[in-house]
């Protein structure tokens, strides 16, 4: 019976995490705002506080992501782009401190493994730059 191999996936950018951030946070202040709707007017204030809060934090966020999500495009004319997004190399914008690159002792070929693709998807040869 032939291996089974996984792909292991691709180096997230820290945008995503900031995407993720960015919902989170509109979720909590829209939250606070349907609170301080049902609540007793003696309560509201606090809660209404709280609201804008979360409001101005979630558009800080949401800005920091933007920023992010531009930093990527100005990497794509990178000629190492590729090793970025398959976990060779660190993001630029990201610290370099501690980063290994991504095993791919167990990458599947999509072509070989999985019966698709074409010759130029064929990943077999490929070193593992973790363990050379």
């Amino acid at each position: 019976m032939p291996r089974v191999r996984k792909i292991v996936g691709v180096q997230v950018h820290h945008s995503v995490a900031l995407a993720d951030a960015s919902a989170y946070a509109a979720n909590l202040a829209s939250a606070l705002r349907g609170a301080a709707r049902m609540v007793q007017p003696e309560h509201r204030a606090e809660l209404e506080a709280l609201e804008a809060g979360a409001q101005a934090r979630a558009q800080r966020v949401g800005m920091a992501g933007a920023a992010a999500r531009l930093r990527i495009q100005m990497f794509q004319s990178d000629r190492e782009f590729r090793s970025y997004v398959d976990g060779d190399l660190p993001w630029p914008d990201e610290d370099p401190e501690g980063f290994e690159a991504r095993c791919r002792c167990d990458d599947a070929c999509l072509l070989h493994d999985q019966g698709l693709g074409t010759e130029d998807d064929c990943n077999c040869a490929e070193p593992c730059r973790r363990h050379p």
